[in-house]
């Protein structure tokens, strides 16, 4: 009996999240940061295509390449909505010196890292992804809602920050803003 409610509660709570992530996710909103500097973090990414399991990325060693940082979780429905539009502007760019960088929220009792692994596998993503295991990343960047976008231009200064669900189209003009 005690297990049931356990995971009714959690089953409940789970909802509840998503809930609150649509609806602020529904008012998505850009917010210009002129010339903040972008916090220096590092993760360990996931396997990928392109790069080895374990790997560690530093964006401070990013310096000089217009980045891209999603936040992200794989039980967020707007997060996975958004997930092939950023992987199909990250390769229109990354000839280009541009770099997406996917950082998981893990920890909230709903999702792990091995969750986070399956779901980049599953979905094809080629652009280092890794998680933010204690949320300090988050905490850095401000991040209240999810998805959260953060474009960086090669200065390391925080250009602009996107919260909500960004597509293929509005993608690429933001991108275009950090490569100038």
């Amino acid at each position: 009996m005690a297990r049931n409610k356990t995971t009714i509660r959690r089953a409940i709570g789970g909802i509840a999240l998503i809930c609150l992530t649509l609806a602020l996710s529904v008012a998505c909103a850009s917010q210009d940061a002129a010339t903040d500097p972008a916090p220096d973090f590092s993760i360990d990414i996931y396997e990928t295509d392109a790069r080895g399991e374990g790997e560690t990325l530093r964006i401070s060693n990013l310096e000089g390449q217009p980045v891209v940082v999603n936040f992200w979780y794989p039980s967020c429905p707007p997060c996975v909505a958004e997930m092939p539009d950023l992987e199909r502007v990250y390769k229109n760019h990354k000839a280009a010196g541009v770099e997406f960088v996917g950082v998981q929220l893990v920890g909230l009792g709903f999702d792990t890292v091995d969750d986070g692994k399956d779901f980049i596998r599953e979905m094809g993503i080629t652009y280092p992804v890794g998680a933010d295991e204690d949320g300090s990343i988050i905490r850095e960047y401000g991040v209240t809602s999810f998805p959260t976008t953060v474009f960086i231009d090669g200065n390391q200064s925080i250009v602009r920050k996107w919260s909500g669900v960004l597509n293929e189209e509005k993608l690429e003009e933001l991108v275009a803003e950090i490569m100038n």
